[in-house]
């Protein structure tokens, strides 16, 4: 297992980032302070299989100078290099030492030493998305600061020659803004009806007053967004390409709105984005959902990155579905990983559990959804979910 000491697993990380550029793998400084910030929140902190997982979902891509066998050769040499420096670490003889008188009795209880607080433990396998202080979390000083004296060595002049930002991400903060105004927009309510005055008195004064009398569909005026984040290892990638839909919350440019975290599927808990280790009951959140204003938009890959088909997930989506439906006004799925990647696995068949409704992640796809009409879609999830 790797040691949880941050300042040596930073010394690890640095060693590990310059194993890989040595064995002809091409790493620019944003992965490195990429992989740096998964670890900070968490990531990659269960032992050499996990950390090897993580700098594959992050830094690995095909290309003629990077395959998996060279990734894979250059890993466990690294990881062998570091297990026999431990082994001659511990093989070494301890320095006998020296003695010191003891220390004087302390009775001022207020002049101990404070134990620095411990972190949260979070749920397994679901790490925060941010590190602040806001949150308590103790985010190591080397974590925090841009580059260590040692990275300066091989970063000189080229810390501006990669830059990363929101717009070279598909869906932009006005694609949000605009799909949030058209879901606000006036909708009718089932197969209820009430008495349209203006209609009415027109009627009246063109046929008199035995005409009859104009009615028309309730409509609901207000919308609140309930939107719900996959936070598995696979989509860790993906995390700053949804930094639009959060914004937009943060900002209160999408207001009434919850946001939540789950890991692979909602099983009896949601988490708090912001703050990973509150925990609600999913009994206790749907009870406070609005069935005529509610829109749930949830965000995952649903197994695609990885390949995978899960039974357990797609029943555990399933079960989540079945009592999330009649709870809202309309279900919207956004998945990172366009639709030729969700064959042969659990996306695939999540997919046909939303009646095909299953959308990629791309404006395009978010403007067509929400132009529909919300009932007709819950109509249709509702049916093959057998509600």
């Amino acid at each position: 297992m790797i040691s949880s000491e941050y300042a040596q697993i930073d010394s690890l990380l640095l060693d590990l980032f310059q194993k890989m550029r040595e064995s002809g793998i091409t790493l620019t400084l944003e992965q490195y302070q990429l992989l740096r910030e998964a670890i900070s929140l968490g990531y990659g902190l269960g032992g050499w299989s996990d950390l090897e997982r993580v700098c594959r979902l992050l830094w690995f891509k095909p290309s003629a100078n990077y395959d998996a066998k060279t990734f894979e050769d250059a890993f466990a040499a690294f990881k062998k290099n570091i297990q026999q420096q431990h082994r001659d670490t511990e093989d070494a003889e301890p320095e006998e030492p020296q003695q010191e008188p003891p220390p004087p009795p302390v009775e001022d209880k207020e002049n101990l030493p404070k134990i620095p607080p411990r972190r949260t433990p979070k749920k397994t396998g679901t790490p925060s998305a941010e590190a602040s202080d806001e949150n308590n979390t103790q985010v190591p000083a080397a974590l925090k600061t841009p580059f260590t004296p040692e990275e300066k060595a091989f970063s000189e002049d080229s810390s501006n020659k990669y830059i990363l930002t929101p717009q070279h991400f598909p869906i932009k903060l006005q694609d949000v803004r605009d799909a949030w105004k058209i879901l606000k927009r006036p909708v009718p309510i089932g197969k209820e009806y009430e008495l349209d005055i203006d209609a009415t008195i027109d009627l009246i004064e063109r046929e008199g007053i035995f005409s009859d009398v104009v009615m028309r569909p309730v409509k609901v005026r207000r919308a609140e967004l309930l939107l719900l984040i996959d936070d598995n290892l696979a989509m860790i990638p993906f995390f700053a390409a949804l930094q639009p839909f959060t914004q937009a919350i943060d900002q209160a440019r999408i207001t009434p709105a919850r946001v939540y975290r789950f890991t692979s599927y909602p099983d009896e808990y949601l988490y708090q984005w912001h703050h990973p280790t509150k925990a609600e009951l999913i009994t206790n959140l749907l009870s406070k959902l609005h069935q005529n204003r509610t829109i749930a938009l949830i965000i995952s890959d649903a197994g695609a990155t990885l390949g995978i088909y899960s039974e357990e997930r797609i029943q555990g989506i399933w079960k989540f579905l079945h009592n999330l439906s009649p709870c809202i006004r309309q279900l919207i799925w956004l998945n990172p990983l366009p639709s030729q990647r969700w064959r042969h696995t659990s996306a695939w068949e999540i997919h046909k559990i939303l009646n095909g409704e299953m959308l990629t992640y791309e404006p395009t796809s978010l403007q067509t959804v929400v132009k529909q009409n919300p009932q007709e879609s819950k109509i249709k999830i509702c049916q093959i979910l057998h509600l």
